[in-house]
């Protein structure tokens, strides 16, 4: 697939990097002239020192055959610019970072998929880890869910207990969901009658962010 990539700051990079590892055809566009030219030296890529806005620079970029035109850059003018070419251009799948959260509808009445923030979502990340340190992979959800794995120790009060017990007793919130469980190298979709046991290793929806409480329910 063929794939062109505005901005070639740290997260434009490394999706290239990433895309290129995966086999596919990569083309940037990088208005500043230091990182094109570290780019051109970095990748085996077409790399085009030039600003979105440039008339005939996404034709030049190959617009035409591209399958996705990602924006990565920290200027939402210059990202929305390349969504709205992208647009004009009917390329399939636009995707951008949108950095102010309030310019976020304008993308989305283009039919971009958006991406917040990479900063904030990297520190909100870094906190659930630093909050929940005994949760491994705590991913947060655009509605402000989370998902994650924890491996039960002893310590826990919900062992012993099937999933609809501890859910009645409120060691587990409504909204919770157990999507599976391991034990040993035996892995099932588990029901309300499932018990838990000492070690077994749950991946876990919810609905919304975890409580301390019902943390320590399942980590002791």
């Amino acid at each position: 697939m063929y794939y062109i990539i505005v901005g070639a700051g740290h997260v434009g990079s490394n999706l290239a990097h990433i895309a290129l590892e995966d086999g596919h055809e990569v083309a940037l566009v990088e208005k500043d002239e230091e990182r094109a030219t570290a780019a051109s030296e970095r990748f085996d890529a077409l790399v085009l020192h030039a600003d979105i806005a440039e008339s005939g620079i996404l034709t030049e970029a190959g617009i035409e055959r591209a399958h996705c035109l990602v924006a990565t850059t920290g200027d939402d003018s210059a990202n929305l610019m390349a969504m709205f070419l992208g647009s004009e251009n009917e390329v399939k799948t636009l995707i951008s970072i949108v950095n102010d959260n309030g310019h976020t509808s304008m993308f989305e009445r283009l039919g971009v998929k958006v991406f917040f923030d990479p900063d904030l979502l990297v520190a909100q990340q870094l906190y659930r880890m630093i909050r929940t340190p005994s949760a491994r992979e705590l991913v947060a959800l655009p509605d402000g869910g989370e998902m994650f794995d924890v491996t039960v120790p002893e310590t826990a009060p919900i062992v012993g207990m099937t999933l609809a017990e501890a859910v009645k007793k409120k060691i587990l919130p409504h909204g919770f969901v157990v999507v599976s469980l391991r034990r040993g190298k035996v892995v099932r979709a588990p029901n309300g009658e499932s018990k838990v046991e000492s070690g077994d290793h749950l991946t876990i929806f919810s609905e919304k962010r975890v409580s301390e409480d019902h943390l320590k329910n399942l980590t002791g």
